[in-house]
């Protein structure tokens, strides 16, 4: 079966390249052979490229902008037409189009759209994108029910061609590790009588990360034990640096900028703090409470993830006093508990999630 998977870029702080990445090293590739039409990845982060290739992935890269790919895309299926499945990860109105194309272009493949935002209000462009999405696609997929209804329609999830698609994550490597714990603390000058919360992602506009500063800053008033420790970058890193200077807590916000072994500093953390302005269902979620880790999240945030009692939300609105109280109430400071019964029965683990995608790929591509 030929599969054509389209992404954002190779980048490894995407929340949804890494879906991606997860999911296609566990698809079987002597079964399926897949072509990943992706934008090339950004100069700060490092690639999911190499892993990929390795498992036998064919990789288009083209240009990291929106219409150099969309012009990219044109060309590519103009000349390949022999796909039995598109795979299209979306999170944008102009999806849409790009869907219409896709279907013109190969009118025998079966097209699945695969949405992974939210981001409030929905105006009447995306009341029209909804109507194009549902003309042209073939089935629909949501990392959750709300980012199926957002890009897709308010009704989309009572409709038989749509499904949730879990943003699962690795059980091999997102675990409680005590190890891990203890070494990433050190080797960032974390005491064990710290309290240490941190946060995973980019640095941008979507995270609210100056309020995150702001959050912390309150933690830090309420008690002086706390450090915060940032993995990513992003262009609001230096504004958050400022701030830091402002509140006087340069030294105990800590940059560690773009990671690799996300687990061990997952580990490290005794709250994981996520104050989104929006999401669809972060990865990230999902990863803190495979490791076992407190989360304390905006309800901007769709709870679709919240599968544990790890999990805890407020608003953004709610003064910063009671986001200080909400994190030394549920922070964690120790080993972490294993939370992978409760994961793994809501379709969190990550090859059970492959082999329900699978099962999607051959009842489509049965009737291609």
């Amino acid at each position: 079966m030929r599969i054509l998977m389209i992404s954002n870029h190779l980048g490894v702080q995407s929340g949804v390249q890494r879906y991606v990445q997860n999911l296609l090293l566990n698809l079987d590739t002597t079964k399926y052979k897949v072509d990943l039409f992706v934008g090339l990845c950004p100069a700060d982060q490092a690639s999911t490229a190499p892993a990929l290739i390795a498992h036998g992935v064919n990789i288009i890269g083209v240009p990291d902008h929106k219409k150099d790919r969309i012009r990219a895309l044109y060309r590519h299926l103009k000349n390949h037409k022999n796909y039995d499945i598109i795979h299209y990860h979306t999170a944008s109105k102009i999806g849409a189009p790009v869907c219409a194309m896709m279907r013109a272009l190969c009118p025998r493949a079966k097209i699945i759209v695969h949405s992974h935002i939210v981001y409030p209000p929905i105006t009447l462009t995306w009341r029209a994108a909804h109507g194009v999405y549902q003309l042209f696609a073939d089935y629909f997929l949501g990392c959750g029910v709300a980012a199926g209804r957002f890009v897709f329609g308010d009704y989309i999830d009572r409709k038989p061609n749509f499904a949730v698609a879990c943003n699962a994550v690795d059980q091999g490597r997102f675990h409680p590790d005590a190890a891990a714990r203890a070494a990433t603390r050190a080797a960032w000058g974390v005491a064990d009588s710290d309290k240490l919360a941190g946060f995973v992602g980019r640095l941008n506009h979507q995270k609210n990360p100056l309020f995150l500063v702001e959050v912390f800053a309150a933690m830090a008033q309420t008690d002086p034990a706390w450090k915060l420790l940032l993995v990513g970058a992003g262009e609001m890193e230096q504004p958050m640096r400022e701030a830091a200077a402002k509140h006087g807590l340069t030294d105990r916000i800590l940059f560690a900028g773009v990671q690799k072994d996300v687990p061990a500093f997952m580990n490290a953390f005794d709250l994981f703090l996520l104050p989104s302005n929006f999401e669809g269902s972060p990865v990230t979620l999902v990863e803190a409470q495979g490791c076992g880790v407190p989360c304390l999240a905006s309800t901007n945030v769709p709870n679709d993830g919240s599968v544990t009692d790890l999990v805890h939300f407020l608003p953004l609105t709610a003064p910063l006093t009671k986001w200080a109280a909400k994190a030394n109430e549920i922070a964690a400071h120790g080993d972490h508990t294993d939370y992978w019964p409760t994961l793994a029965a809501a379709g969190y683990e990550l090859k059970t999630a492959a082999r329900r995608m699978e099962e999607l790929y051959d009842r489509l591509g049965a009737r291609a």
